[in-house]
């Protein structure tokens, strides 16, 4: 149920007055005074941090239930990041469809507060049940659940309540939304995905028409329903098309009368999976300023707009239409003028008419994002040196016995005692098991940090908390990109035993390969290392010679990777295209280590290639001898042949300007091209790794002076034929002053990246797509080395109006580029006359029936 707009309207208006109510005249009241202690210490750590309003009070939200918001009420995200180890905080007030106008007052008022204890530096954004901003939606990787209810029936004790069934509904192309829907066959759909919590049973509903994504998603919630919320106790059942008994028993939990027919509903009738906005957004600026003595709203220009319009003694507000209002802030802004840049930012999405659900942003001069920064040219973009952090954590087992680093532990155990989303140091008791033939088998203490992406492991944390004199536990069961199911599945299951033997007290993470919570990192001294393969299944049989159960190589690559302060060492194929200029690598090889520094990597990748060189067990990983190495520290360009000989010889691999940098001037941007919803739409992509490439998707990377058209295999051809027409459009209009003689643009193919755009992608697995093969063997292998994954972007755009003679359109393999419904209108103008015995325009003017009539006379049809 969309929310209602008369609903929103009143709320709006009771948040224009809330925040006017804030930040206006205070007569002399420090208002920093009069910050809730809720927001104490907040902000300090990357991470999330969320409360809610209870009864006008703000109440921090467990960290286990983030992703769920109930309907009637109102809350409050904290969203820090750490870019280039500078803070960049975002708040995001959130109202459900049904919370009360004072609810979200007051959730304006506490957001105003928490952006006054962070100094007045975060960016804030109101967001509304269903409409969420894209940036929202990305802080939560699992999809958003909505729940019925409010703070007076979300938390009833449901021990002393009957068991009601629950259905969910998964939704979403992209970024999918989990509701609740009434329990009945009514409410289902063949676009969407259905799980259905029957105490006992836990069902899994596939529509015929669902997404890849809603799949993946629906089995994954179904699951955590069973491992989490009912610790393993309940039977997971998947029903899909394929099995109609099934389907059958499944509509029977869903209340079906004796002898009722059951009628799906179409996916076209249950709607939509993306919200898009037809209209083309015009941007437009205005300046709010209190010179005269009262607040006046002055028009400065559209678009294209030039940074120099901008002015810091004065508030500003930018108008994108339907894409979202922002309030700019400058330094030297009067109280006033802070105060009311909000609430006239607020007025015109109602005087304009826009939607009530329009994005509502509040920046400050020297905070702002890149949404707002893209729509000026000029924009000054400082430039950042990195350096080892002063938070850095070396663990015990890789400390340099000839360094003195006590300086560098004190200032970080000072920072880590402020709040996080989890308030815990990491410096508590580990112990660790790796799942072998679907038991535990229990891990040496000398490589914990180390994990194999084919296995799946269980981590049990215990740690004292503050304020308590008892022990409390974190139990998480991190997967491994290429472990197998069953080996999960055992991992779920043994994780609920460990549970139960600490007193079903802990809190239960799960926890997959690249996506690892901050807390799980600091428990390893911020620093992990994943190696390539693992212990076979319990269903395999293997015969293949192993070290320590693991397989044993000849030789390793590590691709060591900092971002916000922590440092990732993942395994790579050992080839000179794993290589990335942005980063550090270390080579262990049987007589010889090598740690090669690219042009842009930091201090602290140096550093930490050092330490691992000397962690790493080569006997057991490599098989080498246990005496020692020569160790060789390269710095990119200065490459003895040796190095690429180990390396199988020397190739292309990531670089270029935008790698050689510390910081990038223009970061680079990912977005999502779609026609899913009938309407041809582009969402950005934010914190994007390489699980962000949906192969039913046609996605844009732009890194400044290049733009990448990614085609994923699944892609339709009106999606790729818009997707082109949008990446010129883009550079096009870009506000920044960019035109197509400064962009090089390409279109790429699935499992045809080349180096330039996978360098963009952290740890990038060539075996997701490719089969593990370097891209000039999938060149080699498929076109005899001809690139034809990597076009030009105006090449790919004219094979859609390049035209065709009779004999090739009427085949049933036609062209590339070729839409095969329209086949006719690939025929140049005299062969379309010769054989229609009309102009092309005639044709169009026929009615539909005869223009089908037409086509299957000529076989074209």
């Amino acid at each position: 149920m969309a929310p209602d707009k008369e609903h929103l309207n009143a709320l709006c208006d009771a948040i224009c007055h809330s925040a006017a109510a804030h930040n206006g005249d205070s007569n002399g009241f420090d208002l920093m005074t009069c910050i809730d202690p809720a927001f104490q210490g907040v902000g300090q750590m990357a991470g999330v941090e969320i409360w809610r309003i209870e009864k006008m009070k703000v109440v921090a939200v467990p960290q286990d239930t983030h992703g769920k918001f109930y309907s009637g009420d109102s809350y409050i995200v904290l969203h820090t990041e750490l870019i280039n180890n500078r803070k960049e905080w975002h708040i995001h007030f959130w109202l459900g469809k049904e919370t009360s106008t004072d609810e979200a007052g007051c959730a304006a008022i506490k957001s105003c507060e928490l952006d006054d204890s962070l100094g007045g530096g975060p960016i804030q954004h109101r967001e509304v049940q269903e409409y969420e901003s894209s940036r929202f939606q990305s802080i939560f990787k699992q999809g958003i659940q909505y729940l019925e209810g409010g703070v007076d029936s979300g938390f009833v004790d449901i021990s002393k309540l009957e068991f009601r069934k629950k259905l969910y509904h998964i939704k979403g192309r992209r970024k999918v939304r989990i509701t609740q829907a009434e329990v009945s066959w009514r409410s289902l759909n063949e676009g969407d995905v259905f799980v259905l919590d029957c105490k006992d049973t836990v069902w899994c509903w596939i529509g015929t028409d669902c997404s890849r994504l809603e799949k993946i998603k629906g089995m994954e919630f179904a699951r955590k329903i069973k491992d989490e919320e009912k610790q393993g106790r309940a039977t997971m059942v998947l029903a899909t098309p394929d099995d109609p008994r099934l389907q059958e028993k499944f509509y029977d939990q869903l209340n079906r009368e004796d002898g009722e027919k059951v009628t799906i509903k179409s996916a076209e009738e249950g709607g939509d999976d993306e919200m898009a906005e037809a209209a083309p957004r015009e941007i437009a600026l205005y300046q709010v300023c209190d010179e005269s003595g009262e607040i006046e709203i002055s028009p400065v220009g559209k678009a294209p707009l030039d940074h120099a319009h901008l002015c810091s003694d004065d508030a500003f507000i930018l108008d994108m239409g339907n894409s979202g209002v922002y309030a700019w802030i400058g330094k030297g802004a009067t109280q006033q003028e802070r105060s009311q840049a909000f609430m006239h930012a607020q007025k015109f999405i109602n005087d304009k008419g826009y939607p009530s659900w329009t994005p509502l942003c509040r920046v400050v001069e020297g905070a702002e994002d890149n949404l707002f920064m893209s729509c000026f040219s000029n924009w000054p973009r400082p430039v950042i040196e990195r350096q080892i952090s002063k938070n850095a954590v070396i663990p015990e087992k890789i400390k340099d016995p000839t360094v003195d680093l006590s300086g560098l532990f004190k200032q970080q155990r000072a920072a880590e005692k402020k709040d996080d989303d989890v308030k815990d140091d990491g410096s508590g008791k580990l112990k660790i098991w790796r799942i072998e033939n679907f038991e535990l088998e229990e891990v040496d203490e000398s490589t914990y940090g180390i994990f194999w992406d084919g296995d799946s492991y269980i981590v049990l944390y215990t740690y004292i908390q503050a304020g308590r004199n008892h022990e409390s536990f974190f139990i998480y069961f991190w997967l491994g990109s290429h472990s197998t199911t069953d080996e999960r599945g055992a991992a779920a299951l043994h994780a609920t035993k460990i549970d139960s033997e600490v007193g079903w007290s802990s809190q239960m993470v799960r926890v997959v390969q690249g996506k690892e919570p901050l807390h799980f990192l600091r428990c390893f001294g911020r620093r992990i290392t994943i190696l390539q393969g693992g212990v076979d299944s319990g269903f395999k049989q293997t015969s293949s010679e192993e070290t320590n159960g693991h397989e044993s190589t000849k030789s390793r690559l590590f691709h060591i990777k900092c971002i916000d302060e922590y440092v990732k060492s993942i395994e790579v194929f050992c080839k000179a295209e794993s290589l990335n200029s942005n980063d550090s690598f270390v080579y262990l090889g049987q007589y010889k280590t090598y740690i090669w520094y690219g042009k842009g990597c930091d201090a602290e990748e140096k550093f930490t290639a050092k330490m691992l060189s000397e962690k790493l067990d080569r006997q057991s990983l490599i098989g080498a001898s246990p005496l020692s190495v020569n160790t060789i520290e390269i710095e990119e360009g200065n490459e003895p042949d040796e190095f690429w000989e180990v390396l199988g010889g020397k190739a292309e691999y990531a670089s270029g300007a935008e790698l050689e940098n510390f910081v990038n001037e223009r970061p680079p941007r990912l977005f999502q091209l779609s026609n899913a919803s009938g309407t041809f739409s582009v969402e950005e992509i934010y914190n994007f790794n390489q699980d962000d490439l949906i192969e039913d998707d046609v996605m844009l990377l732009d890194i400044g002076n290049t733009l990448y058209v990614w085609v994923g295999k699944g892609a339709n051809e009106i999606e790729k034929k818009q997707s082109l027409i949008a990446a010129k459009e883009f550079i096009k209009n870009d506000p920044s002053g960019r035109s197509e003689a400064d962009v090089d643009m390409f279109v790429v193919k699935m499992g045809f990246e080349p180096p330039k755009f996978t360098g963009h992608f952290q740890a990038w697995d060539p075996r997701k797509w490719a089969g593990g093969k370097t891209y000039e063997e999938i060149v080699a292998e498929h076109f005899g080395g001809d690139a034809n994954g990597v076009s030009s972007l105006n090449d790919e755009l004219a094979k859609y109006s390049k035209k065709y003679p009779f004999e090739i359109l009427c085949k049933k393999i036609v062209p590339e580029g070729v839409d095969v419904v329209n086949k006719e209108r690939y025929l140049d103008d005299d062969d379309f006359l010769e054989l229609f015995g009309m102009t092309l325009a005639d044709y169009e003017a026929l009615p539909r029936w005869k223009q089908l009539r037409a086509k299957k006379m000529v076989k074209l049809f």
